[in-house]
């Protein structure tokens, strides 16, 4: 898990319990991260063994940015609730 997963945890749960996405789920999931933005993104582990050689994409699940005044903003894609839905 990268640090700011760890960092803002206490924000992800939260918009995970007041959307009903399983938080859970979320920990689980690939990570990418710049400065102030984190990527929560889907990887099958059965899937894209050849690396970049395999175009097979990790689709974004979840964006999460925090704005210098310390909002934290959530985009969602098509792919939300297909994995983070408490009912899968």
């Amino acid at each position: 898990m990268c640090k700011l997963f760890d960092d803002w945890s206490k924000q992800i749960k939260e918009y995970c319990d007041d959307n009903e996405f399983d938080f859970e789920k979320a920990k689980k999931l690939s990570q990418s991260w710049g400065k102030d933005v984190l990527v929560l993104q889907f990887h099958d582990p059965k899937k894209g063994m050849k690396g970049l050689l395999d175009e097979t994409p990790a689709p974004l699940v979840l964006l999460i940015r925090k704005d210098k005044d310390g909002v934290f903003t959530f985009e969602q894609t098509e792919y939300t609730e297909k994995y983070l839905g408490k009912v899968s």
